[in-house]
Protein backbone atom coordinates (compact mmCIF):
# COMPACT_ATOMS: atom_id res chain seq x y z
CA UNK A 1 0.00 0.00 0.00
CA UNK A 2 1.31 3.64 -1.00
CA UNK A 3 1.32 6.25 1.54
CA UNK A 4 0.32 9.68 1.02
CA UNK A 5 3.69 10.85 0.84
CA UNK A 6 4.39 9.36 -2.51
CA UNK A 7 2.41 11.94 -4.40
CA UNK A 8 4.78 12.77 -7.41
CA UNK A 9 5.93 16.52 -7.23
CA UNK A 10 6.36 18.56 -10.38
CA UNK A 11 9.47 20.06 -10.44
CA UNK A 12 10.30 24.29 -10.30
CA UNK A 13 10.46 25.07 -14.22
CA UNK A 14 14.38 26.20 -14.05
CA UNK A 15 15.36 23.51 -11.20
CA UNK A 16 19.07 22.46 -12.92
CA UNK A 17 20.91 19.64 -12.04
CA UNK A 18 24.78 19.10 -12.57
CA UNK A 19 25.63 15.76 -12.81
CA UNK A 20 28.03 13.04 -14.32
CA UNK A 21 28.46 9.40 -13.55
CA UNK A 22 32.19 10.17 -12.42
CA UNK A 23 33.74 12.53 -9.83
CA UNK A 24 36.53 15.31 -11.08
CA UNK A 25 34.89 16.63 -14.18
CA UNK A 26 34.21 19.81 -12.82
CA UNK A 27 30.88 19.04 -11.25
CA UNK A 28 30.79 21.00 -7.96
CA UNK A 29 32.52 23.90 -9.33
CA UNK A 30 30.22 24.88 -12.10
CA UNK A 31 26.71 24.39 -9.92
CA UNK A 32 28.86 26.78 -7.78
CA UNK A 33 29.81 29.11 -9.90
CA UNK A 34 26.42 28.82 -11.42
CA UNK A 35 24.43 29.62 -8.67
CA UNK A 36 26.34 32.62 -7.65
CA UNK A 37 26.06 33.67 -11.73
CA UNK A 38 22.25 33.48 -11.63
CA UNK A 39 22.30 35.54 -8.04
CA UNK A 40 25.00 38.08 -9.35
CA UNK A 41 21.66 39.00 -12.30
CA UNK A 42 19.39 39.76 -9.55
CA UNK A 43 18.02 36.45 -9.72
CA UNK A 44 16.57 34.69 -6.12
CA UNK A 45 18.85 31.16 -6.40
CA UNK A 46 18.85 28.29 -4.44
CA UNK A 47 21.90 25.75 -4.60
CA UNK A 48 21.58 22.62 -3.30
CA UNK A 49 24.55 20.08 -2.40
CA UNK A 50 23.65 16.57 -3.06
CA UNK A 51 26.71 15.30 -1.77
CA UNK A 52 28.65 13.44 0.83
CA UNK A 53 31.85 15.69 -0.29
CA UNK A 54 31.50 19.26 0.30
CA UNK A 55 33.90 21.41 -1.41
CA UNK A 56 33.23 24.29 0.26
CA UNK A 57 33.75 26.85 -3.14
CA UNK A 58 31.15 29.72 -1.76
CA UNK A 59 33.34 29.64 1.80
CA UNK A 60 30.16 28.97 3.44
CA UNK A 61 31.71 27.03 6.61
CA UNK A 62 35.90 28.56 6.39
CA UNK A 63 34.78 32.00 6.20
CA UNK A 64 31.32 31.87 7.94
CA UNK A 65 29.44 33.33 4.84
CA UNK A 66 25.90 33.01 4.88
CA UNK A 67 22.60 33.20 7.57
CA UNK A 68 22.18 30.63 9.33
CA UNK A 69 18.51 28.83 10.56
CA UNK A 70 17.77 29.52 14.62
CA UNK A 71 18.02 26.03 15.71
CA UNK A 72 20.31 22.95 15.10
CA UNK A 73 23.71 22.95 12.58
CA UNK A 74 22.54 22.64 9.06
CA UNK A 75 26.16 22.43 7.82
CA UNK A 76 27.88 19.12 6.52
CA UNK A 77 24.65 17.88 4.87
CA UNK A 78 22.78 17.89 8.40
CA UNK A 79 19.85 20.33 6.98
CA UNK A 80 19.64 18.19 4.38
CA UNK A 81 19.38 14.81 6.00
CA UNK A 82 16.93 16.43 8.78
CA UNK A 83 14.73 17.59 6.39
CA UNK A 84 14.11 14.53 4.48
CA UNK A 85 14.27 12.23 7.62
CA UNK A 86 11.69 14.73 9.27
CA UNK A 87 9.84 15.29 6.12
CA UNK A 88 10.10 18.96 6.60
CA UNK A 89 10.76 22.02 4.86
CA UNK A 90 14.56 22.09 3.45
CA UNK A 91 16.48 25.40 5.82
CA UNK A 92 18.89 26.67 3.73
CA UNK A 93 21.93 28.82 4.90
CA UNK A 94 20.51 32.37 3.13
CA UNK A 95 22.81 35.16 1.76
CA UNK A 96 25.66 33.40 1.27
CA UNK A 97 25.70 36.05 -1.38
CA UNK A 98 23.35 38.79 -2.20
CA UNK A 99 20.36 36.79 -3.91
CA UNK A 100 21.93 33.07 -2.81
CA UNK A 101 20.89 30.15 -0.48
CA UNK A 102 22.60 27.26 -0.17
CA UNK A 103 21.49 23.58 1.20
CA UNK A 104 25.43 22.66 2.21
CA UNK A 105 26.02 19.07 1.37
CA UNK A 106 28.52 17.31 3.23
CA UNK A 107 29.06 14.26 5.10
CA UNK A 108 25.55 13.67 7.11
CA UNK A 109 24.35 13.11 3.23
CA UNK A 110 25.69 9.86 2.82
CA UNK A 111 23.38 8.66 5.97
CA UNK A 112 20.55 9.29 3.65
CA UNK A 113 21.32 5.77 1.61
CA UNK A 114 20.28 4.11 4.84
CA UNK A 115 17.17 5.87 5.85
CA UNK A 116 15.97 5.52 2.19
CA UNK A 117 16.36 2.29 2.36
CA UNK A 118 14.12 1.81 5.55
CA UNK A 119 11.56 3.54 3.78
CA UNK A 120 11.41 1.44 0.54
CA UNK A 121 8.43 -1.09 1.40
CA UNK A 122 6.16 1.46 2.31
CA UNK A 123 7.05 4.42 -0.65
CA UNK A 124 8.75 2.18 -3.21
CA UNK A 125 10.18 3.89 -5.94
CA UNK A 126 8.68 7.12 -4.63
CA UNK A 127 11.20 7.65 -1.56
CA UNK A 128 13.31 8.93 -4.34
CA UNK A 129 11.23 11.84 -4.75
CA UNK A 130 11.81 12.57 -0.66
CA UNK A 131 14.39 15.52 -1.94
CA UNK A 132 11.53 17.08 -4.18
CA UNK A 133 8.91 16.91 -1.28
CA UNK A 134 11.49 18.56 1.44
CA UNK A 135 12.10 21.55 -1.53
CA UNK A 136 8.54 21.92 -2.88
CA UNK A 137 7.32 24.06 0.11
CA UNK A 138 10.07 26.78 -0.71
CA UNK A 139 10.66 26.15 -3.96
CA UNK A 140 8.21 29.19 -4.79
CA UNK A 141 11.13 31.48 -3.41
CA UNK A 142 13.26 30.84 -5.95
CA UNK A 143 13.66 32.43 -9.47
CA UNK A 144 16.76 29.43 -10.02
CA UNK A 145 17.61 26.26 -8.44
CA UNK A 146 21.21 24.75 -8.96
CA UNK A 147 21.30 21.10 -8.19
CA UNK A 148 25.13 19.47 -7.13
CA UNK A 149 24.62 15.89 -7.20
CA UNK A 150 26.57 13.50 -6.27
CA UNK A 151 29.08 10.85 -8.52
CA UNK A 152 29.66 8.25 -6.15
CA UNK A 153 26.11 6.76 -4.82
CA UNK A 154 23.23 6.11 -7.49
CA UNK A 155 20.37 6.89 -4.18
CA UNK A 156 21.44 9.96 -4.02
CA UNK A 157 22.01 11.02 -7.73
CA UNK A 158 18.90 9.63 -8.40
CA UNK A 159 16.98 11.72 -5.29
CA UNK A 160 18.71 14.75 -7.30
CA UNK A 161 17.60 14.14 -10.60
CA UNK A 162 13.74 13.58 -8.90
CA UNK A 163 13.93 17.12 -7.66
CA UNK A 164 14.85 18.79 -10.88
CA UNK A 165 13.56 19.85 -14.66
CA UNK A 166 16.77 19.75 -16.39
CA UNK A 167 19.87 17.44 -16.43
CA UNK A 168 23.21 19.13 -17.71
CA UNK A 169 26.23 17.06 -17.85
CA UNK A 170 29.96 18.20 -17.71
CA UNK A 171 32.65 15.43 -18.73
CA UNK A 172 36.54 15.22 -19.45
CA UNK A 173 37.80 14.14 -22.62
CA UNK A 174 38.92 10.42 -20.61
CA UNK A 175 37.89 7.14 -21.47
CA UNK A 176 36.87 7.36 -17.62
CA UNK A 177 35.16 10.62 -17.61
CA UNK A 178 32.69 9.01 -20.87
CA UNK A 179 32.12 5.84 -19.39
CA UNK A 180 31.17 7.50 -16.31
CA UNK A 181 28.45 9.38 -18.56
CA UNK A 182 26.34 5.44 -18.52
CA UNK A 183 25.69 5.80 -14.98
CA UNK A 184 24.13 9.03 -15.12
CA UNK A 185 22.19 7.90 -18.30
CA UNK A 186 20.85 4.79 -16.65
CA UNK A 187 19.78 6.74 -13.51
CA UNK A 188 18.16 9.56 -16.13
CA UNK A 189 16.02 7.40 -17.58
CA UNK A 190 14.62 5.30 -14.63
CA UNK A 191 14.25 8.53 -13.08
CA UNK A 192 12.20 9.91 -16.15
CA UNK A 193 10.78 6.72 -16.52
CA UNK A 194 9.06 6.22 -13.26
CA UNK A 195 8.97 9.05 -10.53
CA UNK A 196 9.93 12.44 -12.81
CA UNK A 197 8.64 12.67 -16.53
CA UNK A 198 9.18 16.23 -16.63
CA UNK A 199 13.06 15.35 -16.52
CA UNK A 200 14.86 16.58 -19.39
CA UNK A 201 18.40 16.47 -20.37
CA UNK A 202 19.32 20.36 -21.14
CA UNK A 203 22.95 19.32 -22.74
CA UNK A 204 26.53 18.35 -21.99
CA UNK A 205 30.05 20.32 -22.23
CA UNK A 206 33.70 19.76 -21.98
CA UNK A 207 35.69 20.96 -18.97
CA UNK A 208 38.94 21.42 -18.18
CA UNK A 209 39.87 20.99 -21.77
CA UNK A 210 42.20 22.66 -24.37
CA UNK A 211 40.00 24.80 -26.29
CA UNK A 212 41.63 24.31 -29.24
CA UNK A 213 41.28 20.64 -29.71
CA UNK A 214 39.11 20.89 -31.99
CA UNK A 215 39.41 16.94 -33.27
CA UNK A 216 39.44 15.69 -29.90
CA UNK A 217 36.18 17.47 -28.78
CA UNK A 218 34.31 16.35 -31.82
CA UNK A 219 35.23 13.06 -30.94
CA UNK A 220 33.49 13.62 -27.76
CA UNK A 221 30.74 15.05 -28.83
CA UNK A 222 30.07 11.56 -30.75
CA UNK A 223 30.53 9.62 -27.60
CA UNK A 224 28.11 11.88 -25.93
CA UNK A 225 25.66 11.61 -28.39
CA UNK A 226 25.40 7.78 -28.06
CA UNK A 227 25.29 7.66 -24.26
CA UNK A 228 22.73 10.63 -23.83
CA UNK A 229 20.96 10.37 -27.49
CA UNK A 230 21.53 11.95 -30.61
CA UNK A 231 19.72 15.18 -29.87
CA UNK A 232 21.86 15.45 -26.88
CA UNK A 233 23.45 19.70 -27.59
CA UNK A 234 27.25 19.70 -26.88
CA UNK A 235 27.63 23.08 -25.68
CA UNK A 236 30.47 25.17 -27.61
CA UNK A 237 32.17 26.53 -24.66
CA UNK A 238 35.10 24.58 -23.05
CA UNK A 239 36.37 25.79 -19.81
CA UNK A 240 40.12 25.58 -20.26
CA UNK A 241 42.34 23.60 -17.42
CA UNK A 242 43.85 26.39 -15.35
CA UNK A 243 45.25 24.90 -12.37
CA UNK A 244 46.73 27.47 -10.30
CA UNK A 245 43.95 30.47 -10.65
CA UNK A 246 40.87 27.81 -9.46
CA UNK A 247 42.77 26.24 -6.61
CA UNK A 248 43.19 29.72 -5.46
CA UNK A 249 39.56 30.82 -5.66
CA UNK A 250 38.65 28.02 -3.93
CA UNK A 251 41.17 28.34 -0.90
CA UNK A 252 39.63 31.93 -0.60
CA UNK A 253 35.88 30.65 -1.24
CA UNK A 254 35.23 33.01 -3.98
CA UNK A 255 33.83 32.37 -7.59
CA UNK A 256 36.16 32.84 -10.66
CA UNK A 257 34.45 36.20 -11.13
CA UNK A 258 34.71 37.04 -7.89
CA UNK A 259 38.03 36.64 -7.72
CA UNK A 260 39.26 38.17 -11.30
CA UNK A 261 37.71 41.22 -9.87
CA UNK A 262 40.67 41.15 -7.41
CA UNK A 263 43.20 41.97 -10.31
CA UNK A 264 43.64 45.27 -10.27
CA UNK A 265 44.12 45.84 -6.46
CA UNK A 266 47.06 42.36 -6.46
CA UNK A 267 50.05 42.13 -5.67
CA UNK A 268 53.17 41.56 -7.99
CA UNK A 269 55.59 39.11 -8.08
CA UNK A 270 58.06 41.84 -7.31
CA UNK A 271 55.87 42.95 -4.26
CA UNK A 272 56.62 39.16 -2.95
CA UNK A 273 60.45 39.14 -3.86
CA UNK A 274 60.27 42.90 -1.48
CA UNK A 275 58.95 40.86 1.40
CA UNK A 276 55.70 43.66 0.84
CA UNK A 277 53.19 40.91 0.37
CA UNK A 278 52.64 37.14 0.24
CA UNK A 279 52.79 34.60 -2.54
CA UNK A 280 48.90 33.83 -1.78
CA UNK A 281 48.27 38.07 -2.28
CA UNK A 282 49.17 37.73 -6.24
CA UNK A 283 45.69 37.00 -8.13
CA UNK A 284 47.10 35.34 -11.47
CA UNK A 285 46.59 36.95 -14.57
CA UNK A 286 45.00 33.39 -15.91
CA UNK A 287 41.76 33.82 -13.68
CA UNK A 288 40.35 36.13 -16.06
CA UNK A 289 40.32 33.90 -18.91
CA UNK A 290 38.97 31.08 -16.76
CA UNK A 291 36.10 33.90 -15.15
CA UNK A 292 35.18 34.53 -19.19
CA UNK A 293 35.09 30.84 -19.68
CA UNK A 294 33.02 30.11 -16.94
CA UNK A 295 30.70 33.01 -17.98
CA UNK A 296 29.76 31.73 -21.31
CA UNK A 297 29.55 28.58 -20.43
CA UNK A 298 26.64 29.91 -17.69
CA UNK A 299 24.96 31.96 -20.54
CA UNK A 300 25.30 28.56 -22.93
CA UNK A 301 23.80 26.64 -20.44
CA UNK A 302 20.52 29.14 -19.88
CA UNK A 303 20.13 28.97 -23.32
CA UNK A 304 19.86 25.79 -23.48
CA UNK A 305 17.50 25.29 -21.09
CA UNK A 306 15.31 28.07 -22.11
CA UNK A 307 15.10 26.32 -25.92
CA UNK A 308 14.44 22.85 -24.44
CA UNK A 309 11.61 24.59 -22.79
Amino acid sequence: MLSDAVDIIEPHENAVMIGTGKGGVGKSTIAAQKAAWHAAQGERTLLICVTSQDDDDLGIERFDRGLRPDGPSVLNGEGLLRAIQDRTALLPVREVRPNLDVVPGGEAVGELLTLLTARMPMEGVFVVASLARALAPIAPWYDRIILDSAPEQDALEQLALAAARWLFVPTRSDDTSIRGMRRIARNYKLVRSQVNPQLQVAGACLYGSNPSATQLHEEVRQDVMKILGANTPMLSTVVGYREMPAVNARKKGLTFAEYAALLPSSAKSYDVAAGRAQRADVVPESIKPLAEEMDRLNQEIDAHCRKAA
